[in-house]
Formats: C-alpha cells, sequence, structure tokens
C-alpha cells in the first residue's frame, strides 16, 4: 500500500491551507460512514459553559483542566484504537496464513495418500497377472505325476522349470509383500490426511474470528478518529478562549469556522474554473497534466468535494482522501496513486464524479468477495466504484460508462481490472481496450482496479 507522502509547498498549497474549512464540509459526511461513534458519548462543554467559567479564577481553572483532559482522552482513545487496530490485523495474519498452511497440509497428505493407494493397486494387479499367467503355463498341474510319467531328459527340463518356477513364486510374493506394504503406507498417510482435514475447521473458524475481530477493531479505530476530528478543533479553540482570556462566543467560532469553509469553496470552484478554461479547446476537453504525488492529488479532490462536483454514497469512503490530503497516514486507509489519479481525471473530464467503495479495508467491510476483493486485497485502496460522471449515472454499459472508460483506459496500468463485461455483453456496447482487462460485476456502478 502506498502513503502519502510530506511534500514541499507546490501550486496546490493554497487548497492546504484552507483545509480546516474543507474539512468542516466532510465532517458531517465522515461522521455518517459508520454511524455515530456512541462508544464515546462524551458531554462535551459549550460555549456557554466557556462563557459561565469566566465568573471566577477557579471556575476557568477547572473549565480548563476539563477540556484540556477532554482533548487528551481523545488523543489517548485514538492511539489505544489504532495500537489495537495494529495487533488484530498482526492476528488476523498469524491466523490466515495457519490456515493456508493446514490447507496445504492437508492437500499435501490426501494427494500423497491417493499415489500410495494407487502404487499399492498396481503392486497388486501385477502380482496377480503374473499368478494367473503362471496357472495358464502349467503351474497348476500334478508335478509328481509329470515327473514319474516322464524319461530322465523330460524329467531334468522339468526340474529346470520348477527351479524358475520357484523363483518366479518368490518374485510373486515379494510384489504382494510391497503391495501390502504400500497399501499400508497409503492407510496411515490417509488418516494423517483425514485429521489435518478435521483440524481445518477449527483453523477455518480461528481465521474467520480473526478476520472479523480486526474488522470491528478497524471500524471503531475510524469513530475514534472521527470522534477527534470532530471535537478536538473546538475544544482547542475554547481552551485557547479560556487561556487567553478572550470572550469568544459559539456564534464568532462557528462564523469564522464558515467564513473559512466558504474560502476553501471559493478557492476550489477559481481553481476549478481556471482548469476548464485551460483545458477546454475546440469543445474537446483534455484533462492536462495530472500529478503523481498522492496528497496533490488528495487536495484537488477535496477541492471538488468543496465545490460539490465530486461525492461519495453509503458507506461514503471520502473521509479516506480527506485525510491523506491532510498528509495523513492512518492504518489501512491509503489509496493507490493510480485510482487517486483515475477519480481526478473523471472529474476533469466530465466536470463531476461519484464515487461509493475505494478501500474496504479501511471501513473494515468484509462483503461481496470478502477479502479477495480488489477494494480489500493488498491493503487495500486499489480500486474504485464509479457511481456517476457529468451528473448521469454509470451501469457499465451504458454511454456515461463508455465514455470513462474510454477516458480512464489510457492511463491505467496494463491488465487493470475493468467490471461489468457482463452488462456491455448484454447491451450491445462492448468496446476494445488498451489497459484494461474486464470480467463480470454487477450493472449499478463501474468498478475499475490497478492490479
Amino acid at each position: 500500500m502506498k502513503t502519502p507522502s510530506r511534500r514541499r509547498p507546490t501550486r496546490l498549497t493554497r487548497l492546504r491551507n484552507t483545509t480546516v474549512g474543507v474539512m468542516v464540509i466532510v465532517l458531517t459526511v465522515v461522521s455518517t460512514v459508520l454511524g455515530a461513534p456512541a462508544a464515546y458519548a462524551t458531554d462535551y462543554p459549550s460555549w456557554d459553559d466557556v462563557q459561565a467559567a469566566r465568573a471566577s479564577e477557579s471556575a476557568k481553572q477547572g473549565e480548563v483542566d476539563a477540556i484540556t483532559k477532554l482533548i487528551a482522552d481523545l488523543q489517548a482513545k485514538a492511539l489505544a484504537a489504532q495500537a489495537l487496530v495494529a495487533q488484530r490485523t498482526d492476528e488476523d495474519d498469524k491466523a490466515q496464513a495457519a490456515l493456508s498452511a493446514g490447507q496445504s497440509k492437508a492437500d499435501s497428505l490426501a494427494a500423497s495418500a491417493a499415489s500410495w493407494k494407487t502404487k499399492a493397486d498396481t503392486s497388486s494387479r501385477q502380482a496377480a497377472l503374473i499368478a494367473a499367467t503362471f496357472a495358464r503355463s502349467g503351474g497348476g498341474n500334478n508335478i509328481t505325476s509329470l515327473l514319474l510319467g516322464s524319461d530322465a531328459t523330460q524329467a531334468s527340463d522339468l526340474l529346470s522349470q520348477l527351479s524358475s518356477m520357484g523363483k518366479l513364486s518368490e518374485t510373486i510374493s515379494n510384489i504382494y509383500n510391497q503391495a501390502k506394504q504400500d497399501a499400508n503406507t497409503a492407510q496411515s498417510i490417509s488418516e494423517q490426511a483425514t485429521v489435518a482435514k478435521d483440524a481445518l475447521a477449527g483453523l477455518a473458524a480461528a481465521a474467520q474470528a480473526a478476520l472479523e475481530q480486526a474488522g470491528q477493531a478497524q471500524r471503531d479505530m475510524i469513530a475514534a478518529l472521527n470522534e477527534q476530528t470532530a471535537h478536538e478543533g473546538e475544544l482547542q479553540a475554547q481552551l485557547a478562549s479560556l487561556q487567553s482570556n478572550v470572550a469568544t462566543t459559539e456564534e464568532q467560532y462557528q462564523a469564522g469556522v464558515a467564513a473559512a469553509a466558504a474560502a476553501a469553496a471559493a478557492a476550489a470552484a477559481a481553481a476549478a474554473a481556471a482548469a476548464a478554461a485551460a483545458y477546454e479547446n475546440g469543445g474537446v476537453v483534455s484533462v492536462g497534466p495530472v500529478s503523481g504525488d498522492a496528497q496533490a492529488l488528495a487536495e484537488e479532490l477535496m477541492g471538488y468535494v468543496s465545490a460539490g462536483r465530486f461525492h461519495g454514497s453509503y458507506p461514503d469512503h471520502i473521509f479516506e482522501i480527506a485525510w491523506i490530503a491532510q498528509g495523513k497516514s492512518v492504518a489501512n486507509c491509503g489509496i493507490d496513486v493510480v485510482i487517486l489519479q483515475a477519480m481526478v481525471t473523471a472529474v476533469r473530464t466530465f466536470g463531476s464524479a461519484g464515487v461509493s467503495d475505494i478501500s474496504r479495508r479501511c471501513t473494515g467491510q468484509i462483503e461481496g468477495a470478502g477479502t479477495a476483493s480488489a477494494h480489500y486485497r493488498n491493503g487495500g485502496g486499489h480500486a474504485v466504484d464509479f457511481t456517476s460522471v457529468g451528473g448521469s449515472g454509470v451501469t457499465g454499459a451504458n454511454n456515461a460508462s463508455i465514455n470513462l472508460i474510454k477516458a480512464l483506459d489510457p492511463i491505467m496500468p496494463y491488465g487493470s481490472g475493468l467490471g461489468q463485461r457482463n452488462c456491455r455483453v448484454n447491451a450491445g456496447t462492448e468496446i476494445g481496450f488498451r489497459n484494461f482487462s474486464d470480467f463480470y460485476d454487477t450493472c449499478d456502478h463501474l468498478h475499475i482496479d490497478d492490479f
């Protein structure tokens, strides 16, 4: 998983400077991603409480202490949640590895048992065939009668045959003994294979439990981080108001937040208008150069969010992009640069875009293809589902979908995944690809990945 790198100031620094405003817009989205973090039902102070604390130095100090503790608690909960994710992820990795090793052992023993049984059966058939041939050649005649009724030469020949028959009988006996040993070996290995197969149920249950615990730890961590994001900024502002003895009201605080958000939205709109003017040429839109830096790409996308040109759906993954835009590295919540580039390209090409799933590992989603999903594999963040472009929904086969595929195909790595093949086949809208390799998927979005 690629993680966003911190950069020196660039032409997008103005967006970073207004990140607070952008994040205000995103906070509501973030808080609904996995539901409100009810586990942290803390009684946060209001601005009226802060104003009332000015009545006396002792009351003010008490409020300062309380707010300081709340901030510390938020930070401690976030750190503890992140530590638990690391622990649960490690446990899950070990459980999945144990299951894989157990399955490999069971398969190997089963194959070995089958091989030994085949060898035993072959030896048995060989011994039976030789014995039958021996019987047909006279081995079953009355040897005493033959000797008494024969002259000396015939008797000598018969004795020579008897010597050969004795060796043949010994050979047959050896083959039968080997077949019996092979059968015993096959039975022993088969019993070991049965034990190994029976153990798989326990390994699978342990792996599933570890996976679910890791997913829950991830969801709890996101809730803790969202709680911290939703409240720490205001708590810091309240603390600063008390410590600097400035009588800030809630209205003033909210007005400042709103002003920052408005400035961010205006800056994003101006940048978008400038980009449109620069890229529009004779009715043909060119997306222009797309950054290869994760944070720059995320900043651009968050600018589109604030301008209403880029949005998510339930469960909303936009907060994953917001964290990258802020330079944060959150466990399991990275997004590959290629996927960020695809989203930027879509907005630039069509003016707007909507997405649903990005990194299911980040949100702890274990659904659909589960851990095999491109949204989950290799740390997550290697896939995105588009739900709309340019105000039109995508089905994987309609005009909006085909145009989006044509826009993205040239920039994706060779062999990248493209969903909804069945949708295009049924609609008769199949097209050729330069880099995409398509597969079947549901016809209510357009899936792309960079695997």
